[in-house]
C-alpha cells in the first residue's frame, strides 16, 4: 500500500477552495473488492458491506481482507412475494438493516442475520413513501429521503411514523425563498445525520447529475443552516463523527467538509488505473475507512482518509424521542385502564361486558345490568366504570358487582347526561365529563357532589367529551365543541387553552377523540395521530399515520397508559390493540455541582422527577473543550469520581437515561479538582518503657492513604526527624535509665501531607536488674524412665539478657542437679551485644542414682553464667528447684512417652512369651501365637482393674496432668492393670516374639492391634470388619480389658470399636516403633521372679475351642485367595498344594491332607504333593506310611536330593540305618550340596552303621514341597 495525494484535482474542480490553512489530505489505497454485477453500494454496517446486484438481489460483503459474501438478505416472504424491487440506499443499526426500497415506496427491515423483520412507508398516507432513495439511521430515528414527494420523512426505529421535516413551516425559514435562498426539496436523494443532529439532504434538483444538484443542512425543526459549496455534481454522501463525506460525478473525486461547510480534503480522479474511478456508484464509510462502489468497473474501492480519532462514549449532542411499536392485539376494546400490576382492562366494544387483559390473553369479564363506556382504576385498586346511558358511576366489588353508584340521569347538579369520560384524582375525587350537559362534575370519593366547572378561559364549556389528570392534579378536558383543550388547577380555575389558536395553526386539532396525561405530555389522539403537547400547551411532537399496518392506527378512539413511557391505542377500524413505548431522551440535569473530596470529586444534581429516567451517565474531560468521555453511571443524583491525582482539574457533564437506555442532552459542565490527604493526628498513643528502652504504638491510619509514619525529636523549636517507620510503633533502644523523653508522631500521607504532630512522653526505668540477667521461668520436670532424653533435648531453656551498654564475650553457661549429675554440663555464648538476649538449652547427663527413685523427688538445680571483664570474674548464678519423677510417671501432653513403658526386651517377659511359644509347638503362625499368649494371660488370673484414683478415661485427656503407668512385668506380676497398663503389656509380650503391634487410641480409651503378617487384599477384604488393612497388611484389633475372656471375644470386641471410632476426633493409631526411636523402652533390674507355667490342656479347658476358632478364621484368611482360585477353576493343582502347604503349617493336618489327596488323584506323579503327605504322616509319627509317600515322590522326581533326605529321615525314625545310609548317599550323588547341608545328619548315620547300641534317633523334621 502506498499513500498519495491527489494533487490533479485542481484541474478538474475548477473553482474549488479548500478551507483556510487546510491542504489535500493524506488518504491511503488500500485495495480494492471484486463486486461484479453490482449496481450500487447501498451502505454499511459493522465491517458489512451491502451491495445491490442487477437482477435485484442485495448481498452482504465482508468489508475486511477477504471481501467475501457473507450472506444475501432474504428475498421474498413467507407468501412467496417479493420483498424488494429497487433498493437504493441501506442504514444499519444495532440490531437491524433498513433497506429503502424506490420501486416499492417503503422501508424493508432486516436482522443483521438477513432474515425479514417487517416493513414501512408506502404509497398514499401522511406516512407514506413516494419512490424514496436515501436513509439514514441517527439516534433511534430513520430518516428517509422521500424523493417522490419531495420531504424527508421520519419513523422511529421499528417504523412508527413520527412526522415529516417540517421546512416549509419552520419560523427561521421565512424570508429564505424572497432572498433566493433554495431552502426548499425539491427532489431529495441521499440524507445523512451528525452527531449534532443536523441533516444533510442531496437534493438532486433536476436530476441526479444535475447542476442544480446540491447538499442542503437543516436542524431537527427544518430551519434551513446552509448550503455546502457547489463543487461539481453531488451523487452520494456519507456522514463521519468529523465532517461529511460526498462524491462528485463530474470530477469522478470524493470530497469532504467540515461542520462548518467548508471543503477541508478531496481524493480520487477518473480512469482505470490505480485509485480511479469510471463511475460513481455508492458511498459508504466507517471511521476513517471509505468505501466507493464503480459499476462501470465492477469494483468497490477501499481508501482510508486521515480523521481525527472519535471519543468514544461521548454525551449525546441531540436528544429526540421517539416512538416504538411494542405488540399488537386482536381485540375489540374501547376505553381502558391499567391496574398498576399486570392487567389491562378494557370496555368491549361489541357487548355489555368488561375484557381483562393479561400476558397477551383476553377474558371477558360478564356484568349484571352494566353497560360501561369508560373506566379506572382508584389508588386502593377498586374499578370504576361509568355508564354513558343511564348517567351512572359505578365502583365495583371484587365480584364485579357496583359497591358504590354516584350520579343519575339529568341536568341537576349531581346528575349527569351522557357522561363522556372521568378521572380520579390524587385524593380519591371524581372529576365527570358530564357531556350532554356541557360541563364537569366533582364528586367525593364517597359519591357527594361538590363542584361544578362550566368555563373556560374565555367562554363556556360547549360538549366536554374527554379528561385527563396529572400527578398535580392539573385537570384536562377535550371540549369537541369548540376542538380545545381547557387546563384546570387542582381548584378548578381555568388556567390556559390551546388547540385551536388560529395564529397556532400547525399544533390545531382536528378530530380529537381522547387525551392521555404522562409525565410532563399530553397526549391528543387526533385524526388517527397523536399529537403529543407540553402541559403549558406547546406542541412537541407529533406521531403514528392512517393505516392497518403495525405502528398505523386505524379509526383509533381510545388511549391508556401501562407505566412511565408505554401506553395502548385502541382502534375500531380492525379492530385491534396497539402497545406503544416513548424512547424518550431525558433532559438535561440541572444545578450541577461539584464538591472537592480526598482524592476524589463528588458530583451532585438535582434528581429527575420524571418516572422513566433510571440512571445518569457521567462525563469527564480533562479540559472544558473537551473531548467528555463517560466514566461511569448512578442510579442516584450523586456520583464520585474516586483515585484521582490530587490538584488536577477535570470537567464533568451529566446526562440522564432511561431504563432502556436512552440518554438525554447532557446538562452544562462543571469543574472540580481532588484534594490531597491530610491524615487526621494519631490516636491510641501508648508508650512502654523498660531501663533503656521506649517502645511507641499508636493506633494505625488507611494503608491506602498512609505511606508511613514520622518520629521527631525537638531542639529548641526545631524538630529533627528521628526514623521513619510503615508499621504503628517505634522502638528507641540504648537509652539512659531514670530519663524522661519526649518524642513527636505524625502520619505521612500518599501525597506527602504530614499530620498535625503529636507529643509523647515516656520515662525510662530505673536500672535494678543484674548486668547478666538469667530467665529460668522455662525449666521442666524430668521423667526419670527416659533419663537419656535429656542428654540431647535438655530439661528446658533459659534466657540470659546483657542489661549493660557493653558486649560481653565468652559467656560460659553451667547447670548441675545435685546428686543426680556427677559434673555439670556447660555451653558457652561467643558475645552477647548490649541489650540483647539470647536463650541456651540446658543439656543434663544423670547419674545412676536416677534409676533409683521410688517416688517423685523435688531437687536442687543450680545455674551458673559467668564471663570476664577487664580481667576480673563475673559470676551470676541462681537456684531452681524441679521435680524428677519416679519411673512409673508419664504425661499425655506427648503420647511418645508411652513407648517407654512398652518393653519387649524385659527379660522377664521374654522368658515369659517364649515358655507360651514353647507349649504351642512349632507354629509360628501370629495370629495362633497372639491367642495363646492372650489365653494364657487369662488362665494366670490377669484382670482388668480400673485405676481408683486416676482412670485412663480422666488422665488421658488432660495433657498437663502426670500419670502413672506399670510396667508389663509389674502388670503380669500384680495380676491387674487399667487399659494402659494391660495394652502395654500385651502389646510388649506379642512384641517379644516378632509380632508388631500399634496401640489404638480412642477417646477416654486405649486398645491395640496385632500384624498377621498376611497382605492386605487390595479388593479391601477385611471379613466382614474382623481385620484391619493397614500399612499394607491385615491386623487383628484387640481389647486388651477383656483379657479372661477368649482371644476371639477380645478380637470382636476390639474390630467393633475400631470402625465405631475411626475418623472422629481423637482417634489414633500409635506405632511404638516410631516412638521408640525418642523414647527407649526403661531398663528394669534383674528380678528372679518366673510367671507359673500354663500348659496347653489348661488353655483348652479355660477357653474350650478358641483355639480351633482361632486356627479356622487364620486359615480361611491366608487360603483365601488360593481357594478363590479353585473355585473358578477346581482343576487348579497349585492352587490346591499352596492351601494345603498353608494348612499343614497352621497345624490344621487333616484339611491339608485333603488337598494333598485332591493333587495326587488329579496328578499321581505330584512328587512335591507326595513328598507332603510323607510329611504329614511324619509329623503324626506315621513312618512306614511317610516312606511310601517319599518312596513315590523320589520315583517322580529322581533329580530332587530334598525328597531323599527327608526318605532317609523316615528310615532313620524306626532305626532302619541301612535303608537311611542308602537314601541319604543317592541324595548326596544327586546333589553333592546335601553333605554340607545335612552335615549332622550324615555323621550320625555314618556313626550308627559303625558302633552300638544305636541311640533313639531325635524327631527329625522333614522338608516340604511347594
Amino acid at each position: 500500500m502506498r499513500f498519495f495525494t491527489i494533487a490533479a484535482l485542481a484541474l478538474l474542480l475548477q473553482g474549488t477552495v479548500l478551507a483556510q490553512g487546510s491542504a489535500p489530505g493524506r488518504v491511503e489505497y488500500v485495495r480494492f473488492l471484486q463486486a461484479a454485477e453490482t449496481r450500487k453500494l447501498l451502505g454499511l454496517g459493522g465491517n458489512r458491506l451491502y451491495v445491490v446486484r442487477k437482477n435485484g438481489q442485495v448481498d452482504v460483503l465482508d468489508a475486511g481482507p477477504s471481501g467475501q459474501v457473507l450472506l444475501s438478505l432474504q428475498a421474498r416472504d413467507a407468501e412467496g412475494r417479493a420483498l424488494l424491487g429497487q433498493p437504493e440506499a441501506v442504514a444499519v443499526s444495532e440490531d437491524t438493516v433498513y433497506v429503502v426500497d424506490s420501486a416499492e415506496s417503503r422501508v424493508v427491515m432486516y436482522g443483521l442475520d438477513g432474515k425479514y423483520k417487517g416493513r414501512f412507508g408506502g404509497r398514499g398516507s401522511e406516512g407514506g413513501l413516494s419512490s424514496p432513495q436515501g436513509i439514514a439511521f441517527a439516534g433511534g430515528i430513520v430518516y428517509v429521503a422521500d424523493t417522490g414527494n419531495s420531504r424527508i420523512q421520519m419513523y422511529g426505529d421499528n417504523g412508527v411514523f413520527l412526522s415529516t421535516l417540517p421546512i416549509d413551516s419552520a419560523p427561521a425559514n421565512k424570508g429564505l425563498e424572497d432572498r433566493k435562498v433554495p431552502y426548499k426539496l425539491e427532489k431529495p436523494a441521499a440524507v445523512v445525520v451528525d452527531p449534532q443532529g443536523r441533516i444533510y439532504v442531496l437534493d438532486a434538483a433536476g436530476g441526479l447529475f444535475s447542476d442544480r444538484s446540491q447538499v442542503k443542512v437543516y436542524a431537527q425543526d427544518g430551519s434551513h443552516l446552509r448550503l455546502l459549496p457547489k463543487n461539481g455534481k453531488p451523487v452520494a454522501l456519507q456522514m463521519a463523527h468529523d465532517g461529511v463525506f460526498v462524491a462528485d460525478a463530474e470530477g469522478y473525486a470524493i470530497q469532504k467538509y467540515d461542520a462548518e461547510g467548508r471543503m477541508v480534503s478531496y481524493f480520487g480522479s477518473r480512469g482505470d488505473g490505480r485509485a480511479q474511478f469510471q463511475s460513481l456508484s455508492g458511498l459508504a464509510l466507517v471511521g476513517a475507512d471509505v468505501y466507493v462502489g464503480d459499476q462501470a468497473r465492477g469494483l468497490v474501492h477501499h481508501f482510508r482518509a486521515g480523521a481525527a480519532p472519535a471519543a468514544q462514549l461521548t454525551p449525546r449532542q441531540t436528544a429526540v424521542p421517539y416512538v416504538r411499536w411494542q405488540q399488537s392485539l386482536k381485540v375489540a376494546a374501547g376505553r381502558m385502564a391499567w391496574d398498576g400490576k399486570d392487567t389491562l382492562v378494557a370496555v368491549a366494544r361489541d357487548k355489555p361486558a368488561l375484557l381483562r387483559l393479561k400476558d397477551g390473553a383476553a377474558q371477558e369479564m360478564p356484568l349484571k345490568d352494566l353497560s360501561p363506556t369508560a373506566l379506572a382504576f382508584d389508588k386502593g385498586g377498586a374499578l370504576w366504570v361509568l355508564e354513558r346511558n343511564r348517567g351512572r358511576l359505578h365502583k365495583l366489588d371484587a365480584a364485579g358487582n357496583p359497591a358504590l353508584t354516584v350520579g343519575s340521569s339529568g341536568s341537576r347538579n349531581g346528575q349527569l347526561d351522557e357522561p363522556g369520560d372521568f378521572v380520579i384524582a390524587s385524593d380519591g375525587s371524581l372529576y365527570v365529563a358530564d357531556s350532554g350537559n356541557g360541563r364537569i362534575q366533582g364528586f367525593s370519593a364517597d359519591g357527594v357532589f361538590f363542584k361544578l366547572i362550566n368555563k373556560g378561559t374565555s367562554e363556556a364549556l360547549r360538549r366536554p367529551v374527554a379528561l385527563a389528570i396529572d400527578a398535580q392534579d392539573q385537570l384536562y378536558v377535550l371540549d369537541t365543541g369548540r376542538n380545545a383543550i381547557t387546563v384546570y388547577s387542582p381548584a378548578g380555575e381555568p388556567l390556559r387553552e390551546f388547540g385551536n389558536d388560529p395564529a397556532r395553526e400547525t399544533e390545531k386539532l382536528s378530530r380529537p377523540v381522547a387525551l392521555l396525561a404522562m409525565q410532563e405530555e399530553l397526549f391528543v389522539l387526533d385524526s388517527d395521530r397523536v399529537r403529543v403537547y407540553s402541559f403549558e400547551g406547546s406542541l412537541l411532537r407529533s406521531f403514528a399515520a392512517p393505516g392497518s399496518e403495525n405502528g398505523e392506527l386505524s379509526e383509533a378512539d381510545a388511549l391508556a397508559a401501562r407505566d412511565a413511557s408505554s401506553f395502548y391505542i385502541a382502534e375500531r377500524g380492525g379492530p385491534r390493540l396497539q402497545l406503544f413505548s416513548t424512547q424518550y431522551k431525558p433532559r438535561a440535569p440541572q444545578q450541577l455541582a461539584a464538591q472537592p473530596a480526598v482524592h476524589a470529586v463528588e458530583l451532585r444534581w438535582a434528581a429527575s422527577p420524571l418516572a422513566y429516567v433510571s440512571q445518569y451517565h457521567v462525563y469527564r474531560a480533562a479540559s472544558a473543550a473537551g473531548p467528555f468521555v463517560r466514566i461511569g453511571s448512578s442510579p442516584g443524583a450523586q456520583y464520585t469520581d474516586a483515585q484521582l491525582r490530587p490538584e488536577e482539574t477535570f470537567h464533568y457533564r451529566v446526562a440522564a437515561a432511561t431504563a432502556s437506555g436512552q440518554e438525554g442532552l447532557a446538562g452544562a459542565a462543571v469543574s472540580g479538582a481532588a484534594l490531597k490527604y491530610t491524615p487526621p493526628p494519631l490516636q491510641e498513643i501508648k508508650a512502654e518503657a523498660t531501663t533503656a528502652r521506649v517502645r511507641l504504638s499508636w493506633k494505625a491510619l488507611d494503608a491506602k492513604l498512609v505511606t508511613g509514619y514520622v518520629v521527631y525529636q525537638k531542639e529548641g523549636e526545631k524538630f529533627s526527624k528521628l526514623a521513619e517507620t510503615t508499621t504503628p510503633e517505634f522502638q528507641r533502644d540504648n537509652l539512659n535509665p531514670g530519663t524522661a523523653y519526649t518524642f513527636w508522631l505524625a502520619a505521612r500521607s500518599v501525597d506527602g501531607v504530614e499530620s498535625e504532630k503529636q507529643a509523647v512522653s515516656a520515662s525510662t526505668q530505673a536500672d535494678n536488674r543484674a548486668p547478666l540477667e538469667i530467665d529460668a521461668t522455662h525449666l521442666h520436670n524430668v521423667f526419670s524412665n527416659s533419663y537419656k532424653l535429656y542428654e540431647k533435648d535438655g530439661v528446658g531453656t533459659i534466657k540470659l539478657s546483657n542489661n549493660t551498654r557493653s558486649t560481653m564475650n565468652d559467656i560460659k553457661v553451667s547447670f548441675v542437679l545435685n546428686n543426680f549429675m556427677d559434673f555439670p554440663t556447660e555451653q558457652r555464648i561467643a558475645e552477647l551485644a548490649p541489650g540483647a538476649s539470647r536463650e541456651v538449652v540446658l543439656k543434663a547427663v544423670f547419674n545412676n542414682n536416677i534409676l533409683t527413685l521410688t517416688e517423685d523427688t523435688p531437687v536442687q538445680a543450680k545455674l551458673e553464667a559467668s564471663y570476664f571483664e577487664n580481667g576480673q570474674p563475673r559470676v551470676y548464678s541462681q537456684i531452681k528447684t524441679i521435680n524428677i519423677y519416679d519411673k512409673h510417671r508419664m504425661g499425655w501432653d506427648e503420647r511418645g512417652r508411652y513407648a517407654a513403658f512398652v518393653t519387649p526386651k524385659d527379660p522377664l517377659l521374654i522368658n515369659f512369651s517364649r515358655a507360651v511359644a514353647s507349649e504351642f509347638g512349632a507354629n509360628k503362625e501370629p495370629t495362633q501365637l497372639a491367642a495363646a499368649l492372650f489365653n494364657t494371660l487369662g488362665a494366670l488370673g490377669v484382670t482388668y482393674v480400673q485405676d481408683p484414683i486416676n482412670p485412663y478415661q480422666v488422665t488421658s485427656n488432660k495433657v498437663d496432668y502426670v500419670d502413672y503407668i506399670q510396667y508389663p512385668r509389674e502388670t503380669i506380676q500384680r495380676r491387674s492393670g487399667d487399659c494402659d497398663d494391660l495394652v502395654a503389656l500385651y502389646s510388649a509380650a506379642l512384641e517379644s516374639l516378632g509380632i508388631p503391634t500399634r496401640v489404638l487410641l480412642v477417646p477416654g480409651h486405649m486398645l491395640m492391634m496385632l500384624a498377621t503378617g498376611v497382605e492386605a487384599p487390595s479388593d479391601g477384604y477385611t471379613m466382614d470388619n474382623m481385620y484391619v488393612a493397614h500399612e499394607g497388611m491385615l491386623w487383628i484389633p484387640v481389647e486388651a480389658t477383656l483379657v479372661g475372656k477368649s482371644f476371639i471375644k477380645a478380637w470382636e470386641t476390639g474390630a467393633a470399636t475400631y470402625y465405631r471410632e475411626k475418623g472422629k476426633d481423637g482417634f489414633a493409631i500409635f506405632d511404638v516403633h516410631e516412638a521408640w526411636e525418642k523414647f527407649k523402652p526403661a531398663g528394669l533390674p534383674d528380678d528372679p521372679w518366673r510367671a507359673p507355667v500354663v500348659t496347653r490342656e489348661v488353655i483348652e479347658r479355660n477357653f474350650p475351642g478358641d483355639l480351633l476358632s482361632v486356627l479356622k478364621i487364620s486359615s480361611q484368611t491366608m487360603t483365601r485367595r488360593y481357594l478363590q482360585a479353585i473355585q473358578q477353576n477346581p482343576a487348579d493343582m497349585d492352587a490346591h498344594l499352596q492351601t494345603g502347604i498353608i494348612l499343614a503349617r497352621q497345624g490344621d493336618r487333616a484339611e491339608a491332607r485333603k488337598y494333598f489327596r485332591k493333587v495326587v488323584d488329579g496328578q499321581p506323579r505330584n512328587a512335591a504333593a507326595l513328598n507332603n503327605l510323607g510329611n504329614l504322616h511324619m509329623l503324626d509319627s506315621q513312618y512306614a506310611e511317610a516312606q511310601k509317600f517319599y518312596a513315590d515322590a523320589a520315583k517322580a522326581d529322581p533329580r530332587d536330593a530334598e525328597i531323599l533326605v527327608n526318605l532317609a529321615l523316615a528310615y532313620k525314625a524306626v532305626k532302619n540305618v541301612d535303608k537311611a545310609k542308602a537314601a541319604f548317599a543317592q541324595a548326596q550323588k544327586v546333589d553333592p550340596a546335601m553333605a554340607g547341608k545335612y552335615k549332622a545328619l550324615g555323621l550320625e548315620l555314618m556313626n550308627a552303621l559303625s558302633s552300638t547300641p544305636k541311640a533313639k534317633p531325635a524327631p527329625a523334621a522333614p522338608r516340604e514341597k511347594k
